[in-house]
């Protein structure tokens, strides 16, 4: 049997269709055999890695092994029982692929892009696909499938390369070649298997795997409505675009006003109507997961190169940018350890390179243009980057190509506030204000406002919007684990809302997070909760956070140090008031200052206190707080907000253990 998985009308399914041809003429009644599960899936989708896409998976699965036509008499007879193939598909016309040695390199809009790279990319994020499955994954052909370049044109060297006219032997032959997997005598026949080393039960696993979409919940629905098909923004992000391109555009406000959302709008808009390559810069690991996974859904920000939306972290950015450049010779881990030193090499030589009148970006975009070659770069939480990183990014980068979130006072990365526009002449930037709410339902407004005045928040406002009505407070004085039957009534809550696990936010201090084994990293939390028999996604884990959630039943939880940005229906902020007494061992005072006298105490109580509202204002509809004491000076804080709102804040203390 033969079935083909995907879009039907895509280039990738009708490449899938005539691969199926080619099968079926190689192998006469294969795909009648109901034995035989031969499966070609047509714009595979590996949720949660970096390489999203992979344009043919091929998985052939046979009771009875079939033949490899011979190109000649005389070769060895060999036979396949399975295989599993990822195909880089690339329709260019002769004259757009360029070979050099056994790599194909492709033109898209004047715009060099190596399929060769692709291809590996594509088989790498299959097997990190099924790694982060626990499933262990089959031996995987990569191939690059040219249907448009005649065969006699490719390489005469070992290479992955299929050609115009290619057969289904064609292909079978060159995995024999590659030796991946390698034959093996079995009964004495040379027989190809690449399920060999799976686990034999997890099989079906594997293959069932890729034919499975991506769901979406109610708030995945939300924000996609947002950003893509709300027509009511559409004067506002036409107004932004006739702009791009003529000056530095900020946006800004405090979390919630919806900083990000427009960042994305635009973004969207730019990818949609002017096919260009848009990069998102954030700090945030979290972040960056959470936004690969709503653009999967939505659709947009493939490895096309001639458009694409990706999002990466600074410091990722930043690596490449010195790899590339060969200042400095160093593997990710060590960049980082030397991460100032480092930047100050690459300033000291791109001003260096400014000054004699070159342009360094176009050597980059020539090395990488898949890492370098972006129409807009867009900067999320750009009022916390260190001005060296601004620096570094405006001497590679037009600044009027440049679109920036500024939160008024969300920092975390430092204590002093980076301007973008200190470097800039009048007239070369515009910003735009946010003072309402997006986010927060109005009494979650309400009660941010109420929490800011208690903590003596200087100048802390956000408008409500009026007609997002609503909002519910609950505040949990107690431990949580110790009161399994108040999680599960949360979790009925976002059931009853129509929402899932995955629309909840569980945010927690250090105190929470268990770091004795430094390669697996997790929260207490997300281990009591696999205990109760919930999904977890575990964003506390280094290794989990590099990839995004991919079923609606994973329980999002994640650190405080990684939630700004992030949002969700129902947001559980456990250990707050730790989170403040952490936050204030963590302020440092400035080496410098104006001023001849400065409270550090009152300095380090803002600090805290700012922080406290980043989580804050993570909720859309519910929000749940959990402190040990109400004697805490942060209990007594929303003791008097609960005594001010008591129709809006419902406090539930947890019973005491029973001694026995």
């Amino acid at each position: 049997m033969i079935r083909i998985i995907g879009p039907e009308g895509t280039a990738e399914y009708r490449a899938a269709c005539a691969l199926r041809d080619l099968i079926i003429a190689a192998w006469p009644g294969v795909d009648a055999e109901e034995l035989a599960d031969i499966r070609l899936v047509a714009g595979a989708k590996c949720y949660g890695q970096t390489t999203t896409d992979i344009d043919l998976v091929v998985f052939v699965l046979l009771a009875k092994p079939r033949p490899i036509p011979r190109a000649t008499p005389d070769e060895a007879p060999i036979v396949v029982r399975s295989l599993c193939l990822t195909i880089e598909l690339k329709e260019h016309p002769r004259d757009k692929v360029t070979f050099d040695g056994n790599q194909a390199t492709v033109q898209y809009r004047n715009r060099s892009h190596s399929a060769t790279a692709q291809a590996h990319k594509q088989q790498a994020a299959l097997r990190d696909f099924y790694a982060q499955h626990e499933l262990k994954p089959p031996f995987i052909t990569e191939f690059v499938w040219l249907p448009n370049v005649p065969q006699h044109c490719l390489p005469e060297i070992m290479s992955n390369l299929i050609g115009e006219q290619a057969t289904w032997g064609d292909f079978l032959r060159r995995v024999v070649a590659l030796g991946r997997p390698r034959a093996t005598f079995v009964g004495g026949v040379q027989e190809i298997d690449a399920f060999a080393r799976a686990n034999p039960t997890q099989v079906a696993q594997i293959v069932d795997l890729l034919s499975k979409r991506l769901a979406m919940s109610a708030l995945d629905r939300l924000k996609i409505e947002r950003i893509s098909r709300n027509r009511a923004r559409q004067s506002e992000t036409t107004k932004y675009m006739e702009k791009m391109g003529q000056q530095l555009l900020i946006f800004q406000g405090r979390g919630g006003t919806g900083k990000t959302v427009r960042l994305l709008q635009l973004a969207y808009d730019l990818y949609t109507e002017r096919d260009a390559r848009v990069l998102i810069l954030t700090y945030n690991k979290v972040l960056v997961a959470d936004l690969q996974r709503l653009f999967a859904l939505i659709g947009a920000g493939s490895d096309d190169t001639s458009r694409t939306i990706v999002f990466k972290t600074v410091h990722a950015f930043l690596y490449q940018i010195v790899r590339h450049l060969g200042i400095v010779d160093a593997q990710p881990k060590q960049f980082l350890l030397q991460l100032e030193q480092n930047k100050q090499h690459v300033l000291k030589h791109l001003r260096k390179v400014r000054a004699q009148q070159q342009d360094p970006l176009a050597a980059l975009i020539a090395a990488a243009p898949q890492h370098f070659d972006w129409d807009y770069i867009f900067i999320d939480e750009a009022q916390d980057w260190p001005t060296d990183e601004r620096d570094l990014l405006f001497l590679l980068y037009d600044f009027r190509h440049f679109v920036l979130a500024d939160g008024i006072d969300q920092m975390v990365r430092g204590q002093q506030r980076t301007h973008w526009r200190d470097l800039l002449a009048k007239g070369q930037s515009q910003t735009v204000t946010l003072h309402k709410s997006l986010r927060l339902k109005a009494g979650l407004c309400q009660f941010a406002l109420a929490v800011a005045r208690q903590l003596d928040l200087p100048d802390w406002s956000l408008e409500p919007d009026k007609e997002m009505y609503g909002g519910r407070v609950i505040i949990l004085e107690g431990l949580y684990a110790d009161d399994r039957s108040f999680h599960d009534q949360l979790m009925q809550l976002t059931r009853q809302a129509n929402n899932h696990p995955i629309d909840t936010l569980f945010c927690v201090p250090p105190s929470l997070v268990d770091r004795r084994d430094r390669e697996h990293v997790h929260s207490y939390v997300a281990n009591r909760f696999q205990k109760w028999a919930y999904t977890v996604w575990d964003g506390t884990d280094k290794a989990v956070r590099a990839n995004y959630p991919t079923s609606l039943e994973q329980i999002r939880v994640v650190q405080y140090d990684s939630c700004r940005g992030l949002e969700a229906w129902m947001g559980v902020n456990l250990g707050f008031d730790e989170l403040y007494d952490y936050k204030q061992r963590q302020y440092t005072p400035p080496a410098q200052t104006t001023f001849a006298f400065r409270d550090d105490v009152r300095e380090a109580h803002l600090f805290a206190a700012r922080w406290l509202m980043i989580p804050l204002t993570r909720a859309i509809d519910t929000l749940v707080i959990q402190i040990r004491s109400r004697d805490h000076y942060i209990g007594q804080v929303l003791q008097a907000v609960a005594q001010a709102y008591p129709d809006l804040v419902e406090w539930h203390t947890v019973p005491a253990p029973t001694v026995r």
